[in-house]
């Protein structure tokens, strides 16, 4: 399609808009999940590498709420400023009419439909399992820690206690260390002066190297242990092997909730068709909605552009628990809900193109 340079000035207006507040809300939704992530590498429950990669993943899953609200945001913010300037007066003065004011914004509108539909279907869910994945993993190996700053502490399903003096701040470092081991031959106990231990970050198997100690071997109530001096012992402490499962609808893939004949998996599924379809609905409706009169404030409009996201989001939550439910058919999901708007929405199309009266007999 050949852009006309109108065209091209709406559609850089909007987008430009739609950039603007997207990062704005991205940036709110993401500081409190942030502080909550911090809070835990803060207390040791997830390690600071993988704070940025999960808080980058949990963006991905709010693009799917953001971008409805966004651009309907964005197209009355944008339209707003050109009623105020008198621009969208000159537009109308010399022939441009509502379908020419509509054509850039559906067209920002498909295309961010079309990247709301992957985001939900396929790149969201993904996000969320990997994330959810990382942040488990990570909890399960800092468990299986066998070191903990003064205190005794046991792992392996009891056969190794370990206890340490003191730790760096990055845990690598080791102060004075008693340990004490179950093997096949028997039990071992070590103290050692000094030690270090790293971590395999595919695996998770720690290796604990201990210097200068002793070790004593032998079976306990017996009178012939072992005892040797070492300036260097090495052992490894291994985790259990970890199975991911993840009950959490909203991160199961699309495929399975369409294989699946539960009604809750039904709802989610229903959910995700209407984050797309909401795009297209609110960008019919924000046009309309952005008429600004003169002398009319246009923040007046986007807090009724607020208020109209708001309640659409409402119905699509007690419609998704309806399904859920089983008080409304799987078959007809959340359409009532797009429909409602969808018919206010070219209701407010007809009364801003005066169709009203020629409609009457």
């Amino acid at each position: 399609m050949r852009l006309s340079i109108l065209d091209r000035y709406l559609l850089r207006e909007a987008g430009t808009s739609w950039l603007a507040v997207t990062v704005v809300l991205l940036a709110i939704m993401l500081s409190t999940r942030f502080a909550r992530f911090l809070a835990q590498a803060a207390a040791g429950e997830l390690p600071r590498e993988l704070l940025f990669k999960v808080v980058a993943l949990s963006s991905l899953q709010y693009l799917v709420i953001l971008i409805p609200v966004s651009l309907m945001l964005a197209i009355m913010l944008s339209l707003g400023r050109l009623y105020r300037d008198n621009e969208v007066a000159a537009m109308m003065g010399c022939g441009v009419g509502l379908g020419a004011l509509y054509r850039p914004f559906f067209l920002l509108g498909v295309a961010l439909a079309l990247l709301t539909a992957a985001l939900s279907f396929q790149i969201g869910p993904w996000a969320g399992r990997t994330a959810d994945y990382l942040v488990k993993n990570a909890a399960r190996l800092i468990q299986f820690n066998p070191f903990e700053e003064g205190r005794f502490k046991s792992v392996m399903n009891g056969r190794a206690v370990f206890y340490t003096e003191r730790m760096s701040a990055d845990g690598s470092e080791l102060g004075a260390v008693i340990a004490q081991v179950v093997e096949k031959e028997g039990v071992g106990f070590l103290t050692a002066r000094s030690g270090t231990q790293s971590t395999d970050p595919v695996s998770g198997e720690r290796t604990v190297v201990l210097r200068k100690g002793y070790r004593y071997h032998g079976e306990p109530g017996a009178a012939d242990f072992d005892v040797m001096q070492f300036d260097a012992f090495t052992t490894r402490v291994s985790p259990p092997e970890f199975l991911y499962v993840s009950a959490k609808r909203r991160l199961l893939p699309t495929a399975q909730l369409l294989a699946s004949e539960d009604l809750r998996d039904h709802a989610e599924f229903a959910w995700r068709l209407s984050a797309p379809i909401s795009v297209l609905i609110l960008t019919l409706l924000a046009v309309p909605l952005a008429h600004v009169a003169p002398r009319e404030g246009r923040y007046g409009k986007v807090a009724i552009g607020v208020l109209a996201y708001l309640l659409y989001s409402q119905l699509l939550g007690l419609g998704q628990a309806w399904i859920a439910k089983g008080m409304v058919p799987s078959a007809l999901g959340l359409w009532w809900v797009h429909a409602a708007i969808l018919a206010w929405a070219l209701w407010l199309v007809a009364r801003r193109l005066n169709l009203w009266p020629r409609l009457r007999p």
